[in-house]
């Protein structure tokens, strides 16, 4: 296992995308992950399309406007604004493009993360794509004369061919009439609030347009450490470092092999926690977050050891005659309940 960096797919003056890939992690592919960094400059903007994975959005910083098409004939665009801690729900084939409004050539850029439900991908372990307008455009090879009535052969010619583009275009002016609304928020975005230290947020399908995902948001200040966490339910988990760095050690017997991932992470790197598999993160000098997919509709995130943990709720006998440790070491680790005494 690895967790890595993500390599860039398209950079200009709009902005960038950043993927990551089941080809250069193995274990995204096998567990049916994948994520993508976009960032758009002001005025950038990402050309409509649709997606192969059911994925949510998680805005890291700044602000901008999107637009979503859900699938189904006659359905309505819904036109929002993001700020900064929204997350936001994209089901497969969903038509979305993601705009930077900010006018300011020195203002923000807009920043969010991608993590997606690749299962069923073309690909599992990479979110494709499928642009509607630019030099990739599923439409530039049809000839729309031959179904577009009253367009010319120059028109057909023109009507796919005058972005050179790709995915992501720099406007020279804000677009007219893109008006985000309020009520479109409605069932599409959620906003995650300020994740306190030491804590996670968990968000589940429900709140994420029932796609069967679930986010989970971190946040642990310089030195701190997270006690072992595991999804009981077996669900596997694709993890996003947004600030800081972390040691992160992720464990499991499955196969024979146990200590699977033992690195310092880096803010920008994705590292996945397979099903069953316990995952422990210690903070770095500056402390870290992360955001994560957790592939369950409702998943229930427990720490195997301290305060409330699955440990601490196996009889302390048991706990102790396991690890063949004093009875003082089970107390400091949290675990054990204490038989009741017999009258």
């Amino acid at each position: 296992m690895s967790a890595k960096a993500g390599k860039t797919l398209v950079e200009s003056d709009a902005g960038s995308y950043v993927a990551w890939s089941g080809a250069d992690q193995p274990e995204l592919a096998v567990e049916g992950l994948g994520c993508g960094l976009l960032v758009l400059k002001p005025l950038g903007l990402a050309m409509p399309h649709y997606a192969d994975s059911h994925k949510f959005g998680y805005v890291l910083r700044g602000s901008g406007v999107v637009g979503v098409l859900p699938v189904g004939g006659g359905a309505a665009e819904r036109v929002v604004r993001l700020e900064a801690g929204d997350v936001i729900a994209v089901r497969t084939g969903d038509v979305s493009w993601w705009y930077n409004d900010d006018a300011n050539s020195a203002g923000a850029d807009l920043s969010i993360v991608f993590i997606g439900d690749t299962a069923r991908a073309v690909s599992p372990g990479d979110i494709s794509y499928f642009f509607l307008a630019g030099g990739n455009s599923v439409l530039r090879g049809l000839d729309a004369a031959a179904w577009a009535p009253g367009v010319t052969a120059e028109q057909a010619a023109a009507a796919f061919r005058s972005q050179p583009a790709v995915l992501l275009t720099r406007l020279s002016e804000r677009l007219p009439g893109v008006c985000p609304r309020e009520h479109d928020r409605k069932g599409l975005v959620t906003n995650a609030g300020h994740v306190a230290a030491g804590t996670v947020k968990t968000l589940t399908a429900a709140e994420l347009g029932d796609l069967g995902i679930s986010a989970a948001l971190g946040r642990l200040e310089a030195g701190a450490a997270r006690a072992p966490w595991v999804v009981r339910e077996g669900a596997a988990q694709a993890v996003y470092v947004a600030r800081g760095s972390a040691r992160v050690q992720v464990s499991s017997n499955a196969g024979g092999e146990t200590l699977l991932l033992d690195v310092d992470v880096p803010a920008g790197s994705v590292f996945v926690v397979p099903r069953f598999a316990v995952a422990f993160v210690a903070a770095g000098a500056d402390g870290v977050e992360w955001v994560s997919l957790i592939k369950s509709p409702r998943p229930a995130v427990e720490q195997l050891t301290g305060e409330g943990s699955v440990l601490g709720g196996v009889a302390a006998e048991v706990v102790q005659a396991s690890l063949n440790v004093a009875a003082e070491l089970v107390e400091l680790l949290g675990g054990g309940r204490r038989a009741a005494p017999s009258n």
